[in-house]
């Protein structure tokens, strides 16, 4: 199924997984759009029939969860990337003020 396969995408990180099954689950819905044209009152002809609705319920329950994991995993690597920023700016900043410091230290040791 293609939201488990796009769930362990998530679950590994692996960002180019997620976006292609995603195309290839938009493309399925697109099928699944045409395919199935409202009934009279606009209802599917499918509303009633109890498998169909478990099995509906399934997927969304299953892409509601990735769709949170996701917004997790997104907010985690953007923490990540906000904290790497911060420490690379720190280090700049000690290593200035020590570069400074040692080369003054060595022009006074030669004189």
């Amino acid at each position: 199924m293609l939201t488990e396969e796009e769930s362990q995408a998530i679950r590994n990180k692996d960002f180019v997984k997620v976006k292609s099954v995603q195309e290839k689950k938009a493309t399925i819905r697109d099928a699944i759009l045409r395919l199935e044209a409202p009934a009279v009152e606009g209802k599917s002809r499918f509303a009633e029939d109890p498998e169909v609705q478990a099995a509906v319920q399934q997927v969304m329950k299953l892409d509601q969860a990735n769709s949170q994991h996701l917004t997790q995993e997104m907010a985690s690597l953007k923490q990540s990337v906000e904290t790497q920023t911060q420490t690379g700016t720190r280090l700049r900043r000690v290593h200035g003020a020590y570069a400074q410091r040692q080369a003054s230290a060595s022009w006074q040791a030669v004189t």
